[in-house]
């Protein structure tokens, strides 16, 4: 097995290589580290950070860019390489403990001590330091299913901890079933890992087996390896591995404030409580932290990952409706899914109003704009120009109500729990004239070659021109001469222009 091809040291130096980190070198401490990791758009790499000298990385998974390379595909090619990837399973691989690098450096019983690893302040009125970069591993004891999940981490003291199990989520129920059994839940996080993996971590998906989603979109078999104090498999190329169980004893332990993804900061609620009962991490271990609940979600490890597996999720909602589009957007300035982009070709544009029928129908939607595919929808200049120039608000504006929200993350929802939702059909309106009027200007591109003809004349006894294709035509560097040319023949009465300002010979 090839423990390093999807170990988190091995894409981090991938990523400096593309010039997607910003390194420091200097001693830097834990507080400051926040601060830094927002204040840029690159993953920050810390070589020496707080008084254990850490080595840490951050925001590993916060772009196209970034997330795209784990797939190995440019950017626009993730979101199709994704959908590739989970239609073909790769196979699971348990390896013993003394092949595994995560098994490297072992810590158990009394030796064990969390104030020694980076939990740090992420967020200014967080309730406690925390790592944020958990993911867990788990079985549910009922079904025997393994579960996958991401998790933050909030410090208690030195062998316990606190996570989000308030929040909706497979795990949160799987602990509801050990609760009403009383018996505790084993728990192994992962901190360090591949954005493949983190990506894995987030679906929520209709598979028996959550641990074979890693080993898909890695699209390559997944050494794994057993936990040393329960019976937990965890990828054995991990950094990091913190083992443990949450007690039977239900939520009861305040957990938060924190930052969330949605882009406010959630609550504290009662929450387990999670025993540590080992640590198991490589020689070299290289820590990490998500961006997560910062003013600027489009840098958020969440987002990074979304961009992919959300418009996957829409490719399939439009192909199962019938609508083939040029291209989609998800829009990570804003909170993971909410919001989308569509392009569609001319064909299509008369299916506008059903592409956004069809994703009003994911429940994580909330805004959509269809635009036609003569517009970057990256941009958010050339979509606030397709509002504005394209889109009549009564007639083309899509409001409906009664879709279920997100209680304690969508400020928008009301006293029955809906929200509403939005759709733009920003396409250019069925009938409009195809005249200049209606073309969008750009700048010219003309090759150099040799004259196709010899004069302006000549050129336009081959049919109509517009002045762009005499200068082509007669390979003039700027079209200056041509000009002179055309106004002896308009001022002769050889020449004259067609309504979209072609040039013509009159007799023609």
């Amino acid at each position: 097995m090839d423990f390093e091809q999807f170990r988190l040291r091995t894409f981090v130096d991938r990523l400096i290589d593309l010039g997607e980190v910003e390194v420091h070198h200097e001693p830097v401490r834990l507080i400051d580290l926040s601060r830094i990791i927002e204040g840029t758009p690159k993953a920050t790499l810390f070589k020496d950070a707080g008084p254990q000298h850490y080595e840490l990385v951050a925001a590993v998974s916060g772009s196209r860019t970034r997330v795209a390379a784990a797939f190995g595909v440019p950017p626009n090619e993730a979101s199709r390489e994704y959908l590739r990837r989970m239609e073909a399973p790769q196979p699971i691989t348990e390896v013993p403990s003394r092949e595994a690098p995560v098994h490297q450096m072992v810590i158990t019983d009394n030796d064990v001590d969390l104030t020694q690893l980076p939990f740090f302040l992420q967020h200014e009125l967080d309730g406690g330091t925390y790592i944020s970069s958990a993911i867990d591993f788990a079985v549910d004891p009922r079904s025997g299913k393994r579960n996958v999940g991401c998790r933050r981490l909030m410090l208690r003291d030195e062998r316990t901890l606190t996570s989000n199990l308030t929040q909706p989520s497979d795990l949160r129920e799987i602990y509801r079933g050990c609760v009403e059994d009383h018996r505790p839940l084993p728990i192994s996080f992962v901190v360090g890992s591949h954005p493949l993996d983190f990506l894995a971590a987030t679906l929520r998906v209709p598979l028996e087996d959550e641990l074979g989603l890693i080993a898909r979109l890695r699209g390559a078999p997944l050494p794994v390896v057993k936990s040393l104090t329960n019976d937990l498999l965890v990828p054995a190329d991990a950094e990091l591995v913190i083992e443990g169980y949450f007690d039977e004893q239900g939520w009861r332990v305040l957990d938060g404030p924190y930052g969330e993804w949605w882009g406010f900061y959630g609550p504290t609620h009662p929450d387990p409580l999670f025993h540590v009962t080992a640590i198991t991490h490589r020689r070299d271990v290289l820590f990490q932290s998500v961006l997560h609940g910062t003013r600027h979600l489009e840098n958020c490890d969440a987002a990074g990952v979304a961009n992919v597996s959300v418009e996957a999720s829409v490719w399939r909602a439009l192909r199962d409706g019938g609508i083939h589009a040029s291209a989609v957007y998800h829009v990570a300035s804003s909170p993971t899914g909410s919001q989308l982009r569509i392009a569609l070709p001319p064909e299509q544009r008369s299916k506008a109003r059903d592409a956004i029928q069809a994703l009003f129908a994911i429940p994580i939607v909330k805004h959509v704009t269809v635009v036609d595919d003569d517009l970057d929808i990256a941009s958010d200049a050339e979509v606030a120009w397709a509002q504005t120039t394209r889109l009549r608000p009564d007639r083309d504006v899509i409001i409906e109500s009664g879709f279920r929200g997100r209680p304690g993350l969508d400020h928008t929802i009301d006293e029955a729990g809906t929200i509403s939702k939005i759709g733009f059909d920003a396409t250019i309106p069925i009938g409009a004239p195809e005249d200049i009027d209606h073309w969008r200007p750009q700048p010219p591109i003309v090759e150099r070659h040799a004259p196709h003809y010899a004069s302006v004349r000549d050129a336009l006894e081959a049919g109509p021109k517009y002045f762009v294709q005499l200068v082509d035509g007669l390979a003039s560097g700027d079209g200056r001469e041509i000009a002179l040319q055309l106004e002896r023949l308009r001022s002769s009465g050889t020449v004259d222009r067609l309504p979209n300002g072609e040039w013509h010979l009159t007799g023609d």
